[in-house]
C-alpha cells in the first residue's frame, strides 16, 4: 500500500497508536520517579517484567500492520536514501518509535532497579533516561563512581 494511501486514510488511527506507545510507560516512569520505595513498583518496574510487556505491544502491532498489508517494502539497497525512505514510512516510523521507548525503559528499570541495590534514589537519571534514553547513563555512572558503589 502506498505511503500517501496510509497517511489519508490512517491518519487518525497512526495518531491514536503514536499516542497509545507514548503514553503506555509513563506509569512505570511515574513510579519509578515519584514512588520508588512502593511495594508495588519494586516488583514491577523490572526489566524481565516490562521489557516483554511491551515487546508484546510491539509483536500487536506489526502482525495488525501485517494483517493489513501496511508494512513498508524491503530496502532493496543498502544506502542511507533508502533508510530514509524507510523510516518515513508510518508503519516503520511506529515499529522504531516502539523500540526506542522498549530500550528507554529496559535501561531506566535497569538504573532504578541498580539504585534500589546501592541505597539511592535517581529522579534525575530516571528522567533523563526517560526523555533521551542512552545518554542518562552517564551522569549516573557518575553518580556510582562519586558514591564508590559502582562494582556492587
Amino acid at each position: 500500500m502506498p505511503v500517501w494511501l496510509i497517511d489519508i486514510f490512517g491518519a487518525q488511527d497512526l495518531d491514536k497508536t503514536f499516542l497509545i506507545l507514548t503514553l503506555m510507560p509513563l506509569p512505570v516512569w511515574f513510579g519509578m520517579i515519584f514512588f520508588p520505595n512502593m511495594r508495588l513498583v519494586r516488583v514491577t518496574a523490572h526489566p524481565w517484567m516490562m521489557v516483554p510487556l511491551y515487546c508484546s505491544v510491539l509483536f500487536f502491532l506489526l502482525w495488525e500492520c501485517y494483517q493489513g498489508s501496511l508494512l513498508p517494502d524491503p530496502i532493496e539497497q543498502v544506502s542511507y536514501a533508502a533508510a530514509h525512505d524507510l523510516a518515513r514510512h508510518p508503519v516503520a516510523f511506529l515499529s522504531f518509535y516502539c523500540n526506542f521507548q522498549i530500550m528507554n525503559l529496559a535501561l531506566g528499570t535497569m538504573l532504578y532497579q541498580k539504585a534500589l541495590r546501592c541505597g539511592f534514589r535517581a529522579p534525575v537519571e530516571l528522567l533523563l533516561c526517560w526523555l533521551l534514553g542512552a545518554p542518562a547513563f552517564v551522569p549516573f555512572v557518575v553518580r556510582l563512581l562519586i558514591r564508590r558503589q559502582l562494582s556492587r
